[in-house]
């Protein structure tokens, strides 16, 4: 090869070279911090678009200089470095070394701070998995404090991620308040002076501290900071639903009058603010869970107002359709619904729908010049029919009728005389006082049968939350018969209950 052109070709690629260090410069150059009295620099383009989107370090949360020391000596690799830490901590975990899980824990996250599937992960990891491996209770429960911790430790690196906040109050309120050792865990944690330094002990109950990290998600998204991966009516539920918990958690631990009356009322207070929030669906719209009534009260408006310009035709409609029903399906329909067997529930069903009549049918049967009103009503009526939909939809993902409805009740003094005396009847029953458990369930019961019979809770009878909560006290109050030798009675006063949700009086 010639020498000369073998040199000229050297010195072109130098040049390139040169030159395009220029826009890697322009692009990468990293900002500086202002000094006292002088005025940082702004840094190359892709450090000025990390700043306005809020993406720089010191804006996703605390900067360790450990953790940006390992980031350079990885060189690049610190994906597969994580990866390969990720089974470690694993293969640590099966084999029960707890110390060298923490350590490798903390390895993981100092190599990748802001991987917020690291602290979700292993913080589960720690508060549900390597907690279920200790026999004693007390341990369990450090193991899950660890996890709450660790989850702690990551808001720290990632102030702007609710979801780790989130997180934070599930662990606090679930976990410890459902775990299956939750009246030793409740226990243990309003004990706790490390994690509750500077709490009132009356504050240190798990479903209030979890609300209060529920509500600090809340802020953060409503201040803008995604959620990803969540539903949104499930997100802003869960401050309310601590609320119901709680006071549910103060009359299971024999809390009743004054106190347990003013958390219901909260509880009840705090779902209707949850109502009236602004909730985003998956089709981006904006719905209210406490609008349902109001809408549904327009559409019996609106349709009042379609069938009062010609009185009588959606009657005539439906008795058109019935004309033409099957003779079988005819003789299901008009068969009591406790009376029908098999084939006949379907046909029943199915003339049922072929029954029904639609207000755009009764708008295109009207003629004349009430005809362009008609079907503008019926298009009115369509569009609300779509939200009504969509909000009853969402209602129920939370079961929000039922809660609204449990937090009324349960302020009840009835209801709380009830509670109350069967959880003294419980207690008694545990000790094999069989006297005093039947004599408090007796009293119980009849206090359940003062509270179906009001007016205002009509069709309380027909829930089945409230129906299977009812036949596991039946069920107790059952067993104590039994011990005692004592026939179930044949004019229960709960007989409703027992018919409606499937037992059989004995």
């Amino acid at each position: 090869m010639n020498p000369r052109r073998t040199f000229v070709r050297k010195i072109v690629y130098l040049v390139a070279i040169a030159l395009l260090l220029v826009p890697l410069f322009w692009l990468s150059q990293p900002a500086t911090t202002s000094a006292p009295g002088a005025q940082g620099g702004p840094g190359g383009k892709l450090a000025q678009l990390r700043e306005a989107n809020g993406l720089s370090e010191s804006q996703l949360g605390d900067i360790d200089p450990t953790s940006e020391t390992l980031k350079l000596a990885t060189l690049g690799m610190r994906g597969v470095a994580t990866v390969f830490l990720w089974e470690k901590a694993n293969d640590y975990r099966k084999k029960k070394d707890w110390t060298n899980l923490s350590a490798t824990l903390n390895q993981m996250v100092k190599l990748e701070p802001h991987f917020i599937t690291v602290w979700r992960h292993q913080a589960w990891n720690l508060s549900y998995n390597v907690s279920a491996e200790f026999d004693d209770y007390r341990e369990r429960y450090r193991w899950v404090i660890r996890g709450i911790e660790f989850l702690k430790n990551g808001i720290r690196y990632n102030s702007r991620e609710p979801k780790l906040v989130w997180d934070t109050g599930w662990f606090i309120a679930q976990k410890i308040g459902r775990a299956d050792e939750h009246k030793q865990f409740r226990r243990l944690f309003k004990e706790d002076e490390d994690f509750n330094a500077g709490r009132p002990i009356d504050e240190r109950d798990n479903w209030l501290v979890g609300k209060e990290w529920f509500a600090k998600a809340e802020q953060m998204a409503d201040e803008g900071m995604p959620l990803r991966g969540t539903s949104p009516v499930i997100f802003y539920s869960d401050r309310a639903m601590c609320q119901m918990n709680y006071a549910d958690g103060l009359e299971k631990d024999g809390i009743f009058e004054e106190k347990a009356e003013r958390a219901w009322k909260r509880a009840g207070e705090e779902w209707h603010e949850y109502g009236d929030r602004e909730i985003t669906t998956s089709t981006g719209q904006l719905i209210q869970l406490n609008d349902l009534e109001m809408y549904l009260d327009q559409i019996k408006k609106i349709r009042g107002e379609l069938d009062n310009i010609e009185p009588g035709l959606r009657d005539r409609l439906v008795e058109q359709k019935r004309r033409l029903l099957a003779p079988e399906e005819l003789a299901a329909l008009e068969k009591p619904l406790e009376e029908r067997e098999g084939e006949e529930f379907r046909l029943a069903f199915e003339a049922e729908n072929k029954l029904a009549v639609n207000d755009n049918e009764v708008a295109r049967r009207i003629g004349g010049e009430n005809r362009k009103k008609a079907l503008e009503m019926a298009a009115q009526i369509e569009e609300i029919e779509k939200t009504t939909n969509m909000i009853d939809r969402y209602r129920g993902v939370v079961n929000f009728e039922y809660w609204r409805r449990r937090a009324q009740i349960e302020q009840d003094e009835r209801a709380l005389a009830a509670r109350e005396y069967i959880y003294e009847g419980n207690e008694a029953f545990a000790k094999a006082d069989l006297i005093t458990a039947r004599e408090a369930y007796d009293k119980g019961l009849a206090k359940w049968r003062e509270l179906l019979d009001q007016e205002k809770f009509a069709g309380l009878v027909d829930d089945s939350h409230t129906g299977e909560e009812l036949v596991e006290m039946i069920d107790t109050y059952r067993q104590i018969l039994e011990k005692r030798d004592e026939p179930f009675p044949e004019d229960f006063i709960l007989a409703d209950v027992l018919r409606k949700h499937g037992q059989k009086e004995e």
